[in-house]
């Protein structure tokens, strides 16, 4: 499970929500996309830009804070062009790096919050190197003074990769943050670029690789999980996040050199 520190559980027999999501931001980019019409997309980036500049601050922040995880996440989360940057051929680039014995990463976290019966999409280049733990995730948090976010919790982990040497990569859908209430497909997650896609409505998720016009390869039901389902909730609300950790239960020991492998993000768009 990724970086979640709140801790709840929720039946699962709670009203349908409508559909939700916060406003807009100005002057927001469509990409185009084959599948949604145009007007369908909510939020989108293709991470245009000259090499070195930040991601869009109207839509991303660069998280520059580690939550606690156990054992702890070895690579700071900073916001500084090493560790998360625009490499000037269209794509997000994230990178960990090792300067003396600290070691630093990145993770881009949307500002726009949004509700169910949406779909996720983004073509990733996922790094591979012993310590890394690079992952496209969504999760319901909120901020608050003590980082903890709200409850009922819960995190979707889209891809989703290990660099321990011991856990199998893949996609799983964690109704607390617990480390107890997961359901999960184990699969061989490569290193090539791959179109990554995630449907969030009252039948729970769906998931895509590369091909979507076939059957989903994971579905997760809307039925609690170890007693919690914290997803059709009224209100409830995913931000969007892209990472590489450094270390912790997932990354296991660095040994990558100076500079990781980047995980690249050719664009990202949620109708």
């Amino acid at each position: 499970m990724m970086l979640m520190t709140g801790l709840a559980a929720m039946a699962a027999a709670v009203p349908l929500p409508r559909a939700a999501a916060d406003p807009l931001p100005p002057d927001q980019p469509i990409v185009p996309a084959s599948n949604p019409a145009p007007g369908d997309i909510i939020f989108a980036d293709d991470f245009d830009g000259p090499a070195g500049a930040s991601p869009d601050r109207s839509k991303w922040t660069v998280v520059s804070w580690n939550e606690p995880v156990t054992p702890p996440i070895l690579g700071l989360y900073r916001d500084d062009p090493r560790n998360v940057s625009l490499d000037g051929n269209g794509n997000l680039a994230i990178r960990a790096t090792q300067e003396g014995n600290t070691y630093f990463s990145g993770r881009i976290e949307s500002k726009m919050k949004i509700g169910i019966n949406h779909t996720w999409e983004a073509r990733i280049k996922l790094p591979m190197a012993p310590g890394l733990w690079p992952a496209y995730w969504l999760v319901n948090i909120e901020d608050t003074p003590d980082g903890r976010g709200p409850l009922p919790d819960g995190e979707i982990d889209i891809v989703e990769w290990y660099g321990n040497g011991k856990w199998a990569p893949g996609t799983a859908v964690h109704a607390r943050s617990d480390g107890k209430t997961w359901r999960e497909h184990r699969w061989p997650v490569d290193d090539a670029w791959h179109t990554y896609r995630c449907r969030w409505d009252e039948d729970g998720f769906k998931f895509w690789r590369d091909d979507f016009s076939g059957p989903p390869y994971f579905s997760v039901p809307a039925e609690p999980i170890e007693g919690a389902w914290p997803f059709n909730a009224p209100g409830y609300l995913l931000y969007t996040h892209f990472n590489v950790a450094v270390g912790g239960p997932g990354g296991g020991d660095p040994n990558f050199g100076p500079v990781s492998p980047p995980m690249l993000v050719d664009y990202v768009r949620v109708w």
